[in-house]
């Protein structure tokens, strides 16, 4: 992002999505595949899991760090389950509900570490991660019926048809705006790996794993994300673990496992 305008990103992730994803299920359906029925049906998982999701989560990372980023992500597992049990698909006891209260006091300590100001840009960045994680959450448990019914990859792919599109029509002046030329080797290369691996790859294999278990079950593996990424953005970002960022990824750590260990 120090190079590409965060929207930028986010166009060229959803092209690559929608390439991809509307070339494999051409090769399996051919253009009966793309029904209006099967559209319609997935475009509000679309807006949830690839427009709101990418936008917001960019957006709140150019505005934050990628360990504050990553820690906040991890409540995607709470954020599945609270949505799950409104949703009738899961049940929330009381312990349960005790890992949500102490994942949420994990992010109030992680807010904490710049003061809580709202006119914080700081701030402002969290919070758009939070909604990002809130908008995954829905895609989650909104598309395990439509998964039992089209499976995994129509699924995916008529959802990134819809959002892609939403995400082209909000970020295609950013992209055409970029400088591609003036883009070094490694942000190239990094925007590469954020087209393949982290969007062509990380949304199949996660609806894959939805289609097989409970949802909260799935995002659980969630827990990796702020371990990994807060290391290598020590490592490589030169970002310091501070008491807040390490005691709040902590608790929110804790009480996600507490909620998931309850079940």
């Amino acid at each position: 992002m120090a190079e590409i305008d965060p929207l930028a990103i986010a166009s060229a992730r959803a092209a690559a999505g929608m390439l991809v994803f509307g070339s494999m299920m051409l090769w399996r359906d051919g253009i009966a595949g793309f029904t209006g029925v099967r559209l319609a049906r997935t475009l509000p998982l679309g807006l949830l899991g690839i427009f709101a999701n990418q936008v917001l989560f960019i957006e709140g990372l150019k505005r934050s760090t990628a360990s504050h980023s990553a820690i906040l992500i991890a409540l995607l597992p709470v954020n599945v389950l609270i949505l799950a049990a409104i949703t009738g698909q899961e049940r929330l006891g009381w312990m349960k509900g005790l890992g949500v209260l102490i994942a949420f006091s994990g992010v109030v300590l992680v807010a904490a570490e710049k003061g809580i100001d709202l006119s914080s840009e700081y701030l402002r960045g969290d919070l758009l991660t939070l909604c990002s994680g809130w908008a995954f959450a829905a895609y989650t448990v909104a598309g395990r019926p439509v998964l039992r019914d089209l499976g995994a990859l129509r699924t995916t792919t008529c959802a990134f048809l819809g959002g892609g599109t939403a995400i082209l029509l909000v970020g295609s002046p950013a992209a055409l705006r970029q400088d591609w030329q003036a883009a070094s080797r490694p942000a190239l290369y990094g925007l590469f790996y954020l087209m393949a691996g982290a969007t062509v790859g990380a949304y199949l294999l996660y609806y894959f794993a939805v289609a097989r278990l409970e949802p909260s079950k799935v995002a659980a593996f969630m827990y990796l994300q702020p371990l990994v990424a807060a290391a290598i953005a020590y490592l490589l970002g030169g970002e310091a673990l501070t008491r807040y960022l390490l005691g709040g990824g902590a608790l929110i750590l804790t009480g996600v496992m507490l909620a998931e260990r309850s079940r």
